[in-house]
């Protein structure tokens, strides 16, 4: 079981870190600016893929369409519900929390789904792949450190872990759209004054996300891998 694990995460981790920022990347670079939603497609179609490999030996579960569905809705409801205050959503933390409970792949699909649903409300656009990859990239990262982990139980380790990785992940992904959109001479001057113009949004957003960790983290990852354990919910094997 454990071996199979580690061959999925290897598998994905070539889609997730190669393949999905190339496909990011070059559609921004080839593509006209009205064609976005094909990068975006694409970040899909290539979230999806592990996800569905998982159950290559058994059919999926109602109960686990279910429970990305309600983790989807959750997050994107976050996010509105926080609209009228910029840069504090809790929706990072909840994509954190679900691939600490379900695995990283379920992460990566929570994250990015979440992210391009609530974008219908928020804008869409050419930052929106780079959001997609960013926060799905968020999950899985998180996932492959707390899945099963006792780290996962260390409320201020997740606290800690998950303002680094909101910060230096989610904030550089999306803060390379900008860098792209705006910088026509890219020395590393201009890069990194356009980086460091966007620290004082990321460093809020790291800060919202590692305190909804502090508070809802654990409560909330114990009743989701409850479900996990129960029901075998997200397993490689049909229990």
């Amino acid at each position: 079981m454990q071996k199979k694990s580690r061959t999925l995460n290897l598998f994905s981790a070539l889609l997730l870190f190669v393949l999905a920022p190339a496909v990011v990347f070059l559609g921004f670079r080839h593509l006209d600016s009205r064609y976005y939603y094909l990068s975006a497609a694409g970040v899909i179609i290539l979230s999806l893929l592990p996800f569905f490999i998982m159950f290559e030996k058994r059919k999926i579960k109602t109960a686990e369409l279910a429970a990305v569905a309600v983790m989807i809705a959750l997050c994107v409801a976050s996010r509105l519900a926080f609209a009228f205050v910029p840069q504090v959503k809790p929706l990072c933390a909840l994509v954190i929390i679900t691939a600490g409970s379900f695995g990283p792949n379920v992460g990566f699909v929570v994250g990015a789904l979440s992210v391009f649903l609530s974008n219908f409300a928020f804008g869409q656009g050419m930052f929106t792949p780079f959001q997609m990859l960013g926060m799905g990239l968020c999950g899985f990262i998180c996932g492959l450190m707390f899945h099963e982990k006792k780290l996962a139980k260390n409320r201020l380790a997740v606290s800690a872990i998950g303002f680094a990785v909101t910060l230096c992940v989610y904030g550089f992904v999306v803060d390379s759209c900008s860098v792209l959109m705006t910088v026509t001479d890219f020395s590393a001057k201009n890069v990194f004054a356009v980086l460091l113009s966007g620290l004082p949004f990321n460093l809020i957003h790291a800060a919202a996300t590692a305190l909804v960790l502090f508070f809802a983290g654990k409560p909330m990852n114990d009743k989701l891998f409850r479900l996990h354990e129960k029901y075998g919910i997200f397993s490689l094997e049909e229990n």
